[in-house]
């Protein structure tokens, strides 16, 4: 019997695979190789220097076609010529309602990584509403981003699926040897931070995100722990490291603590478990509509203990207690410093929670789990 044809559409935004992508294309690049064997897939993205338009990831074909508006029409003529029995389009609503109207005997799936596309000003509810009714089924990454669809469009709920994001827990040595140990010792004194203990921030640096909670918590950690250092890894957008007005204000409420912060610019995926391997916390205050947050898993894959808004989808992966910390949104400047106080004092919890947090990735978020699910979904849609 022959496998069923699935076409999965980036959003034309970033070019796949590369370092300066957004999440959404990382998703795609680690979740669709997993599943070649179980279904016979195509990835279509855009165009990249350096990069031939036919390709394969990890196995994969992938086709990269024109960005900007030629990208919808080129994507169109290979979808009619291929005919796939099915088209996942990542986080785009209206680029899948098109390919709804030109190929409406295919099977479209709309898999959403957050609500920023299917709300004001990108879209109107009621126009995702229309939309949405037009899709055989739409994958989101929580039960928080289903919830939040569906206490909207309540009558959506049977065509949602939930399917939780991973990583690749290989690419992180867990830090709990003694070699592990003189590794990261040898790693910080390269940095000139011998002595020092690592508070890590990972992710963009848009207000979202909620550096500025953990800067303004500054001032208290770094009088209960002289030794203490924010190291802050990450920039405004993706492809870019230019600074926008809120990176400024960062810096600048920073500036009076320079000797206890380090601003690190973007690093990509997988060169970012090199930054993890240093940290002691790493902080995840991110605002109420965080869908997901791949730092969680991350830092959980490389054994440190997370402290975390209680915000959107992260309680469906750190557990309190367990594998981190979660503070209240409105408690979260106090709620930091209490958190972070507490696992610096206690070496012995640290390991705990971070040992716990390994094994929960090993049990529940790897992109083999998110790839057998999908699997399924692909078989049953």
């Amino acid at each position: 019997m022959s496998l069923r044809k699935v076409a999965v559409v980036t959003p034309g935004s970033f070019v796949i695979p590369s370092g300066r992508s957004s999440s959404v294309e990382r998703v795609v690049e680690q979740i669709i190789p997993l599943a070649q064997e179980a279904m016979d897939v195509r990835i279509y993205g855009v165009v990249g220097k350096g990069l031939p338009v036919k390709d394969t990831i990890g196995g994969v074909p992938c086709y990269r076609l024109p960005a900007g508006a030629s990208y919808y029409p080129s994507l169109l003529r290979r979808l009619q010529k291929w005919r796939p029995d099915i088209i996942e389009v990542h986080n785009r609503p209206l680029l899948a309602q098109r390919l709804k109207l030109h190929l409406p005997d295919i099977k479209i799936v709309l898999n959403l990584h957050s609500n920023t596309f299917i709300s004001p000003p990108y879209i109107s509810r009621q126009r995702f509403g229309s939309i949405a009714r037009w899709m055989d089924g739409i994958v989101v990454n929580s039960r928080f981003l289903l919830e939040e669809i569906t206490s909207t469009y309540p009558w959506l709920e049977e065509k949602m699926t939930i399917n939780h994001l991973g990583v690749r827990l290989e690419h992180f040595t867990p830090p709990f040897s003694p070699a592990a140990k003189a590794l990261k010792e040898g790693k910080l004194a390269h940095y000139g931070w011998s002595g020092r203990r690592i508070v890590m921030f990972a992710g963009r640096l848009i207000p979202d995100k909620g550096v500025h909670h953990l800067i303004a918590a500054l001032p208290q950690l770094v009088e209960r722990h002289p030794d203490i250092l924010l190291l802050i890894v990450g920039s405004a957008a993706y492809g870019s490291d230019r600074e926008t007005a809120y990176v400024r204000q960062l810096k600048q409420a920073a500036r009076p603590y320079q000797n206890w912060v380090h601003f690190r610019p973007f690093v990509p995926y997988p060169a970012i478990a090199d930054w993890y391997s240093l940290a002691d916390v790493v902080v995840v205050p991110s605002a109420p509509r965080e869908a997901f947050g791949l730092v969680n898993v991350e830092a959980m894959a490389a054994g440190v203990p997370v402290i975390a808004a209680s915000a959107g989808g992260i309680p469906e992966i750190v557990e309190n207690g367990v594998t981190g910390y979660l503070v209240k949104g409105d408690e979260l400047q106090t709620g930091l410093v209490e958190q972070i106080d507490r696992l610096l004092n206690n070496e012995e919890l640290r390991i705990r929670l971070g040992m716990a947090g390994r094994e929960a990735v090993r049990q529940r978020f790897r992109w083999d789990h998110t790839a057998e699910r999908w699997v399924q979904l692909m078989r049953t849609i």
